[in-house]
């Protein structure tokens, strides 16, 4: 099991029989308009991304990794997945060993930018590569010091969701074979822009501060 700043990877792929279900969840506040007529502000600049998605384990041995790795990130809370939908295709296929993969759009449906995981799953949570993206050049995702461990072709490259982990058991198919549904919420969108820095002095006839004069 790996976990990734704190947060359970589940590297295992969608059960697509269930299309995964991603929601926006956005933050305004309601007051009173000057005239009395109701009035919204919006409390975030970015909304918190969730997904929901199925895994059915395909093997008992798949099944016994699924169960530890909720067991770990349970105790937490805290769960890291691929997020299904919104990844880019390879441009081509990448060697075991690359430290950057070309994708088809760095923009669309995601909008990649450096500080992102980018993980590339397999047929099975056994073979897949994560990896932190340190630069976004055009189409080329690029992975500083880090390196592939597989070569892959006709692959889709997804990132990282972080989040808050929840999950609940579908009907059982055999005594081993039981689909999971898990959602994994933000907690903190990390493009979200910091509230509350106070800015550097800059030359001028100065600033005020809370409870004192102001200062030259």
């Amino acid at each position: 099991m790996i976990a990734i700043n704190g947060y359970t990877l589940f590297p295992h792929p969608a059960d697509w029989s269930t299309q995964p279900d991603n929601v926006e969840d956005w933050q305004s506040g309601i007051g009173t308009g000057v005239l009395g007529n109701e009035q919204r502000a919006g409390l975030r600049d970015l909304p918190l991304e969730s997904l929901t998605f199925i895994i059915t384990a395909q093997s008992l041995q798949e099944r016994c990794r699924l169960d530890a790795r909720l067991d770990q990130a349970l105790k937490s809370g805290l769960a890291c997945i691929p997020y299904f939908g919104m990844g880019s295709a390879l441009a081509a296929p990448v060697n075991a060993g690359a430290n950057a993969v070309g994708i088809q759009d760095a923009v669309n449906p995601w909008p990649w930018a450096a500080g992102d995981y980018a993980i590339i799953v397999g047929a099975d949570d056994t073979v897949y590569d994560v990896l932190p993206v340190t630069v976004v050049a055009g189409n080329t995702l690029q992975f500083g010091a880090g390196a592939l461990n597989y070569g892959w072709v006709r692959k889709i490259v997804r990132p990282l969701l972080f989040g808050k982990i929840s999950t609940e058991k579908q009907t059982v198919l055999t005594n081993w074979h039981t689909p999971v549904k898990l959602t994994v919420k933000q907690q903190v969108n990390p493009r979200s822009a910091q509230i509350g820095i106070t800015p550097p002095l800059v030359p001028g006839v100065g600033q005020q501060i809370v409870g004192k004069t102001n200062q030259l």
